[in-house]
């Protein structure tokens, strides 16, 4: 019987997932703000709300790494298994003023918001065109395993007090989630150029699609806003009422309770490999 032959290929790409509902409305959604005022023309303190203007850029994209398998099965079949992770983010920058403290203050927010998952697949390659040692044009078909997704958005407020000197004082909020078990299946299209006999580098092209949506669970919301801060904000997601913990959102600034969110991760992905054989 002829010797099997493996290959190992570390990897880098890009993704670019869709994201439904996190690029349509969460990043893009006001930031609902209720303070307390307290004005010298009136005789006591006076309830605000409005609305800050904070969007970010959508998460289009994200580097993607990893390192794959591969078996040959016979001259144009391959067995193809590998793990790799994936990072989007985006973050924006606001100047405006809030009620903090009884007294609006200049305020400068910094918003972020990332996601990232770790995952592993398997599945086959069929070479369409083939020059032994030179090149080869060839097909996959991949079943992509998502195993690990966080979630994660950070808000951090610097407010500058004017009549103090400039004494700055800041808070800081943070959410984290989760989810795990998102299915996809990718076909894909590439081509392997070798270098020597042992070494060849490829590039492939594929569409991911979602065989099931997903759910953010187990939120954490933490911040360290003072009850003297007198203010109260009400994030673009958090928590559904129905005591899941799953991640909602806020289809509007002037909703009070949060929406189900379904997600799913369906885009283009493109890799970059240098393949080892031995």
């Amino acid at each position: 019987m002829a010797e099997v032959r493996w290959s190992v290929s570390p990897i880098l790409g890009v993704h670019s997932p869709d994201l439904g509902l996190i690029n349509d409305k969460v990043l893009g959604a006001n930031l609902p703000v209720t303070g307390e005022l307290l004005l010298q023309d009136e005789g006591g303190p006076r309830q605000v709300r409005y609305d800050v203007d904070n969007p970010l850029p959508r998460i289009k994209y994200g580097a993607e790494a990893g390192v794959e398998f591969r078996m040959e099965l016979d001259q144009r079949n391959h067995f193809v298994i590998g793990l790799s992770s994936w990072e989007g983010g985006s973050t924006a920058r606001v100047r405006t003023t809030l009620p903090f403290q009884s007294r609006l203050t200049e305020t400068v927010y910094r918003r972020r918001a990332s996601i990232a998952y770790l995952q592993y697949y398997l599945g086959w390659r069929r070479d369409l065109i083939k020059k032994h040692k030179k090149y080869s044009i060839y097909s996959r078909l991949l079943l992509n395993e998502v195993f690990d997704i966080d979630f994660r958005e950070s808000f951090v407020f610097e407010f500058t007090d004017t009549s103090n000197d400039g004494t700055t004082f800041k808070r800081i909020s943070r959410l984290e989630t989760q989810a795990t078990g998102h299915l996809m299946l990718q076909p894909a299209i590439g081509g392997e150029f070798f270098l020597r006999e042992w070494l060849s580098i490829g590039v492939d092209l594929g569409y991911a699609f979602g065989l099931n949506k997903f759910e953010l669970g187990n939120a954490n919301v933490s911040d360290d806003f003072q009850a003297q801060d007198t203010v109260s904000l009400q994030y673009p997601t958090g928590a559904l009422s129905d005591g899941s913990q799953k991640l909602g959102y806020l289809a509007d600034a002037q909703d009070d309770e949060y929406k189900k969110m379904e997600l799913d991760m369906n885009g283009w992905r493109a890799l970059f490999k240098i393949n080892i054989y031995y």
